[in-house]
């Protein structure tokens, strides 16, 4: 079983890029790692509800920003958007494995 990391609090996490990012359709969550060997999973209704987007839709496709590697941004089939900054991902909690 992989072994995630734990998430900081509020405010106290130090900025690190992404290095990759993947959307685990079973299991409904983002996974997230980071240059430091870190990987953090988050919960796909935590990033919906963050961007104000409502309802289910399946997710079409999921990359990094390029230029900062500072986040993630969501594409969903019925067109809506979502993104993710890397504060999000280290400081929400983890949803149970």
């Amino acid at each position: 079983m992989k072994v995630y990391a734990e998430p900081k609090p509020l405010g106290t996490s130090k900025f690190e890029p992404i290095r990759f990012v993947r959307y685990l359709d079973e299991e409904d969550v983002f996974e997230v790692g980071f240059d430091s060997g870190d990987t953090f999973r988050v919960a796909h209704a935590a990033v919906r509800r963050a961007n104000g987007l409502s309802g289910q839709s399946e997710v079409d496709s999921v990359w990094i920003d390029a230029e900062m590697r500072a986040g993630f941004l969501v594409r969903y089939r019925n067109g809506e958007w979502a993104d993710c900054a890397w504060d999000f991902v280290r400081e929400a909690p983890n949803p149970k494995a």
